[in-house]
Formats: structure tokens, sequence, C-alpha cells
């Protein structure tokens, strides 16, 4: 339809959509009609274009209808702003002009009278406010919005700092720890191949400084009297000259490194001047924070490294654990290269035991660079077997309760038999590796059936002898190696010390997987949150999108079918008064074929006729004109295009927070009546006494919104469908709850704790993210409420979302 430039414009601000295709339907023959959806978009056209009038919705998103006619009002002063609302509250008139409207009109709209009224306020019909206090209240009010809309930010963005440096403290530290594991595992790596004890020493304080960028490290091993550590390796030319001086520190005496080797354990001084039992060594004078870890092997204690920092706390509980780990290494290397120097006139007489050594290295080499538990432990039994040329060979790790020893990981097929069955064995029991935990200390058995405490195991009926190694670390035993033979005598004393060195390498690789895993899992878990909090913000503003998207079609359906029903029946009464020859024609025969069609579909085509006939010309070409039909088209064209192209909008931010006072009983109404369940099937009850909460409106309807629908779907294959949605006052104080009851399939109970997860989904293939009972967790833990699932298989489930209450609106 052509305008004309002297045609008035009306300008229409509201977020129904029904609304503004009503009033355009109403007013475009006569005027320019603009439309806006939400009020910032208003007040943006209305200074663009400069409407004669302006229609406004009062209850709106973001801006309030009161706070745009304000601004309006201010920019366009010779404009008519006038309130168009079902708000029928008392003194809304006055409240509307105290906002700065020129008047009131109230929907629903009556058709018959709405287009003078508009000609009336086009006109210069205005209505004055009599009682100034609503203006001042209004204005008072408004002071309040502004300032309350401006200490939410605030907070807001104080909140965000506080959690962006919680953030950046977590992946600092997330970071130095992972740096610490590489450099750990490299040092690693480094030493444990070096037998020659000099170098290994003088190799390991360097690689720790270079790996570490500490400023000084040294070792010390306690001589046989076992009353000093002495001084074996240091770093640059402090250490020279403290090696040159015999450097030694008395064991359990006044240093950091005799506390360590004297209680066998680490010990941290974040700053050596506050430290009593630290050694002013005056070739460190820039010593400012120091560590010492004891050096154990075997439960033995053969020394202690110390690794000292010019900066103050450089170190944390955190890096005992891993440092600890490192030094646990680092005696084993130490061991195993005191065992090189001791036995190197063995070796040229011992080819066997030659052979158990360099096997031992390998296995060792080969472990400690694999820091996934299940693969370490699988691989680490099959090279011990190819190794030393056993049948058998097992791991068992300790249970949380330390009773039992559980079978980790076995050789062979008895192995995976006995990983199948769960096998375990009781720490102290009657068992090799039962008492190798429970002593500490690894036991021999060279003929199995003439050993008291041996375990007759059915997949093994072949052993002949066994050796079980305890696994320690830092001396605490977290499990046990076994080894078995076909053969008797298979082991001698020389086996059980390269096995338990081996062991000790094994524990200390285990550790390190374990610690790895725990901080992989942490990290996992922060990234997973994070991840989930915006998809499902995203996902739940794409829900709402869609549910506004989508809104307008069943409308737009019901009016596009009553329109061409209308004309059929209009050309039908035409043709009936037309010549017979002209009702022969197949254009006629077919336009009765389709009054036929819709007559079979249950529509009155007399009755219709009959309305139609009692109306005017005007009056029909009112509401019966062929473009509301194209525009009925053109809005479902633009829904299902819309709705079809939401995975593109998914992308978008998310939405903050706006909170306001909420009524519960019109939410669930609402949310009811939006997702077009059949009549009969929902039954409501809400509570006289019930008050209103405070959250975000699209967040809240989320949430109810995702909750009807699930039990919708739990009752989907149910014959009797019966949904009960019942909200009061909680049995807590200050607490609202909605229960929301349906009589469907029901949750397992193994399942209860698992609906809450981001994207585990009971529905299987037939649909669901995951997301949606995670998203409606959180937003109701945001708002400090909860939500409280019963449910019985069979039976239904009873889902209780409780929220704050607003005490005084």
């Amino acid at each position: 339809m052509n305008q004309t430039s002297e045609q008035s414009k009306v300008l229409c601000i509201d977020d129904t959509a029904e609304s503004r295709m009503l009033v355009q339907r109403l007013l475009s023959h006569n005027y320019l009609v603009l439309e806006a959806n939400d009020g910032l978009q208003g007040i943006e056209m209305a200074t663009e274009s400069e409407p004669d009038i302006v229609l406004v919705d009062l209850h709106m998103p973001h801006l309030s209808g009161y706070e745009v006619a304000t601004r309006i009002k201010s920019l366009l002063p010779q404009a008519a702003v006038v309130a168009l609302t079902a708000d029928v509250t008392p003194h809304v008139r006055e409240r509307v002009l105290a906002a700065g409207c020129d008047g009131y009109l109230s929907k629903p709209i009556d058709p018959d009278q709405f287009q003078e009224q508009v000609q009336a306020f086009l006109a210069g019909a205005r209505e004055d406010l009599e009682d100034d206090s609503y203006r001042q209240a209004y204005q008072q009010r408004l002071v309040a919005e502004l300032e309350g809309k401006v200490r939410q930010l605030t907070q807001a963005l104080e909140h965000n700092a506080e959690l962006n440096d919680q953030n950046l403290e977590l992946l600092k530290e997330a970071q130095r720890q992972a740096h610490l594991l590489k450099a750990g595992a490299k040092v690693g790596r480094n030493i444990t191949s070096i037998l020659d004890l000099s170098t290994l020493l003088h190799t390991t304080v360097d690689v720790i400084c270079d790996e570490f960028d500490f400023y000084y490290s040294g070792i010390f091993l306690i001589d046989k009297t076992e009353e000093w550590a002495i001084l074996r390796a240091g770093r640059g030319e402090a250490g020279e000259a403290m090696m040159a001086e015999e450097h030694k520190l008395k064991v359990n005496g006044h240093s950091m490194i005799g506390r360590a080797t004297g209680q066998r354990q680490a010990r941290i001084a974040i700053d050596v001047g506050e430290e009593p039992y630290h050694f002013k060594n005056p070739h460190l004078p820039d010593t400012r924070s120091e560590i010492a870890l004891p050096l154990i092997v075997r439960d033995e204690i053969i020394g202690a490294l110390t690794i000292q920092s010019a900066q103050k706390a450089a170190f944390t509980d955190a890096d005992v654990t891993i440092l600890q780990s490192m030094a646990d290494q680092l005696a084993i290397a130490v061991n195993n290269a005191r065992l090189h120097s001791q036995n190197q006139d063995l070796l040229i007489r011992t080819e066997r035991h030659a052979r158990l050594l360099e096997a031992t290295a390998q296995v060792g080499h080969d472990i400690t660079s694999i820091l996934d538990l299940d693969e370490l432990l699988s691989k680490t039994v099959d090279i011990i077997c190819d190794a030393y040329d056993t049948h058998y060979s097992g791991v068992f790790l300790v249970d949380e309760a330390g009773e039992w020893a559980v079978l980790r990981a076995g050789r062979g097929a008895a192995g995976d038999d006995m990983v199948a069955e769960e096998h375990k064995l009781k720490v102290g029991g009657l068992s090799m590796v039962g008492a190798a935990i429970d002593q500490r200390q690894a036991r021999i058995s060279l003929n199995v059936s003439e050993e008291p405490i041996y375990f007759e195991n059915p997949h093994l009926v072949e052993t002949r002898s066994e050796i079980a190694l305890p696994l320690i670390v830092s001396g605490n035993v977290i499990g046990a190696l076994t080894v078995q033979s076909v053969e008797e005598a298979a082991f001698s004393d020389e086996d059980v010390t390269a096995l338990q060195m081996m062991a000790d390498q094994l524990a200390v690789a285990i550790n390190n997987a374990q610690l790895l895993k725990e901080l992989e899992a942490t990290h996992a878990e922060l990234v997973q949150t994070k991840t989930y909090q915006a998809i499902a913000e995203a996902t739940g503003e794409a829900i709402h999108w869609v549910g506004n998207k989508a809104a307008p079609i069943p409308g737009s359906i019901t009016r596009i079918t009553e329109d061409v029903t209308r004309y059929l029946i209009i050309a039908n009464a035409l043709l009936a008064q037309a010549s017979p020859e002209l009702r022969k024609h197949k254009f006629a025969q077919l336009l009765a074929q389709a009054a036929e069609e819709i007559s079979g579909r249950g529509a009155f085509l007399a009755k219709i006729q009959e309305e139609i006939e009692n109306q005017s010309l005007k009056r029909l070409r009112r509401v019966l004109t062929i473009e509301s039909i194209f525009e009925d088209l053109e809005i479902i064209e633009n829904s299902a295009r819309a709705i079809l192209n939401i995975k593109e909008d998914l992308i978008g931010p998310a939405r903050q927070r706006n909170l306001e006072i909420i009524s519960l009983p019109e939410l669930l109404e609402e949310v009811i009546a939006s997702m077009g369940i059949p009549s009969g099937i929902v039954r409501t009850l809400f509570a006289d006494d019930l008050r209103p909460v405070q959250a975000d409106r699209n967040q809240l309807d989320r949430v109810f919104l995702n909750l009807v629908k699930n039990s919708m779907e739990a009752m989907e294959n149910s014959d009797e469908k019966t949904l009960f949605v019942w909200a009061r006052m909680a049995d807590e104080p200050g607490l609202a709850v909605v229960d929301i009851i349906d009589h469907g399939v029901g949750i397992p109970a193994e399942q209860l704790d698992k609906i809450w997860m981001a994207f585990y989904t009971t529905k299987g293939d037939s649909g669901g993210t995951g997301l949606g009972l995670p998203a409606c967790a959180q937003i109701v833990g945001q708002l400090e409420g909860k939500i409280t699932v019963d449910s019985e298989v069979g039976l239904g489930t009873t889902f209780s979302v409780f929220l704050p209450t607003v005490e005084d609106v």
C-alpha cells in the first residue's frame, strides 16, 4: 500500500508482536504506522522519525513504558504520547499522566473505537493530571530505580573483577604446578640413567637449578655413623667452596637438613630470617627461602636435598609433593649409583646379576616417562615379565580404607581375568602381598608349597616361587608388586635389591601419574564449569528467542484460515446468483468443491455467510483484506526462517540478568499457556499467602519451561496424563516452593544424582542435550534457591523449586 508524505505518523512501542500487528491492521489504511519491540528501539525511532503520536505499552523488559514515555516527551514535547496497556490497577491513569503521557487507552483494543480515539489525540485531545503528588512520586521512583540499576551494575563489575582475579590465580597456580611436574619428570629422566655417584650428584644439582630456575641446590648423604649429613655436591662456586671445606650438618641437628633427615619429612622456610632451624651459611648470603627434602630408599634415610631461592615465599605446600617425588627418584638414583659402585667387581663374576641390574634400570627408564596410570601399570607388568623372564607379574594398590590391596594390572589372560573379578588381598592377611604391605618390606618364597603365608591362586596354579615388593612413596605404602616364576628358587637376595629399586621407581611413577590425573581433573572441572556456564546461558537465550519467534505462527495460521474461508463463501454466494452456464464453468465447480471440503472440516458455511452479509462494506474492508493474508504469511515465513537459523544465534553472548519482582502464579500460567498443552492435563494450585520473588523473568521462565517440558515428555506414553503445579510458601522461612508433579515413567535411584551433571541425559537417542537441568540448578542457585527431586520408577517424579521471596513489595 502506497503512503503519502501528508499522512500522520503513528509509532507503536510494544514487546508483543500480536499487539503491534493489530495496531498496524487498524491504522495503516489512514496513517503511516511505525513499530518498535522495546523501549530503547522506540526512543531511537521516535528521535529519527518524529511521529505525531506515540502508543507505548507500560510493561516491557529493560525500560518500562513509564520511562519510555518520559524520555520521548522530553525529546518531542509536541507529539501526543498515549499509554496503551492492559494494566487496570488503581490510579494507573494518574501514574501514566505523571510519567508524561497525554492519555491512556486500555487493552484489549476495541477495533470499532480505536481509530477514532487515535484521531482525537492527533486533533489535540489531552488529559490533565489534577493531583501533582503522583508526579512527585513518579520522579522519586525514577531516581530510586536509576540508583538501583547503578548499584547493580557496580556490584556486577566488582564481582566480575573478583572472579577474574581468582581465575588468574588459579591459572597461574595450575601453570606453575604443570611446569614443576614437567621439570620434575625431566630431572628424573636425566638422573635415572646415571650410575656413577659423583657424576649423578653434580649433574643433579645443575639440572635442578637449570630446570626449576632456583638460586642454589645441594645434596647431602649420611655417613656410615648415621650422625652426619655430608655435602657431596653443590651448585656453583659456593658449592665447590663448601665441598673443599668438607661441609657437613648434624643429623636431627639445628639446621633444615638436620631436621629433614632426623624427622624424615620435608621442611619449608618461607623466610629464612624467621626460621629457627635455618643454618646461616656464609657462602649463601642471598638465600631468602629454602626447602629441605629427605632422600629415602626402602624406608631408609640416605641423605637430603636442599633447594634455595633468593626470593621470599618461593615454595608452597603443593610444591612439596612434586619436589619430594623428584627427591625420591634422586634417592633411588643415588642408591642405584651406590649399588653400581659397590658391585663393579661382582659384575665380572656374575652375569645374571648384571643382567638383572640392567633390566631394572631399563624398567625404571621405561615407566618414569608414562604418566597415564592405567597405561603405566599395564606396561609395567609386561616389562617386568619380559626383562626377568618370569611367567607372571601383578601390581596391587591399597584402597582408600587401607584394608585391601586391589589388583590393578596383571600379566596375560590370568591377569585380565583377576582384574575383571576385582581380585583383592587383605592387608596383613595370609598372602605374600598382604604381608609385604603390612610389614613394609619385600618377601621371598623360594617354594610356595612350603610358605605359611601364601595365597593359592586358582588362576596361577603353576607358580613355584614368588617375590612381593611394597610400593612406597614418601614413607607411605601405596601398594605392592608381585613377581612369580614356574621355577623353584628363581629369586635371590640380589633380585630383591634390584626389584625393590624398580618397585620404588614404579611407586614414584604411580604417584606422579596420580598427581597428574588429579591436576588434569581439577583443570578439566574448571574448564567444564566455564564452558557449561557459557553454553547453558546461550542455550537459555536461544530457547527464549525461539519461543518469541514461534509465538505469532499459530495466530497467523488461524487468521489466514478464517480469511480464506470468508473469501470462498463470498465467491460461492456470487456464483449462486450467476447464470446456469457460468455455474457449470470449471472454475465455478472448483470453488463449489472447495466450499464442500471446508464444510467437511467443520466450518458452518451458512452461519459464516450470514455474519458476513450482516456487516457493512466499510467493516468488511477493515477486517478482510488480501494484504492481511500476505502479512500473516510473511510473519509465518520470517518466524520459520529465524527458527531454522537459530544455530547461528546460539554463538551470541549470554545476556546479563535483569532482576524484577515476579508473581509466581502469573509466570507459571504464562509458561503453561505458551506450551500449548491440551486442556485438562495441567492442574494448578496457588496458595493465597504466596509472596512474589525477585529474579530475571526470562531465566526463571526457562527453569519452569524446562521442568514442565520434561514432565510432559515423561508422560508421553502414559494412558492418563496429569500434571500438577502447586505453588505455596515453604516450611523454611523466607522461601516459596513450586512443586511440578507428573505421573510419568520416573527416574531410577542410581540416576538421581547424575541428572544434575552437565551433558548427562536420561532421554538416550530420543533427544535432550543434558544441559536443561544443570542450567535450571545454576539459575536457581544464583538466586540463592535450590531444586530437589523425588522420583519412583513407574509412579512419577516431583521437582521442587525453592526460591527466596520478597518480603515487602
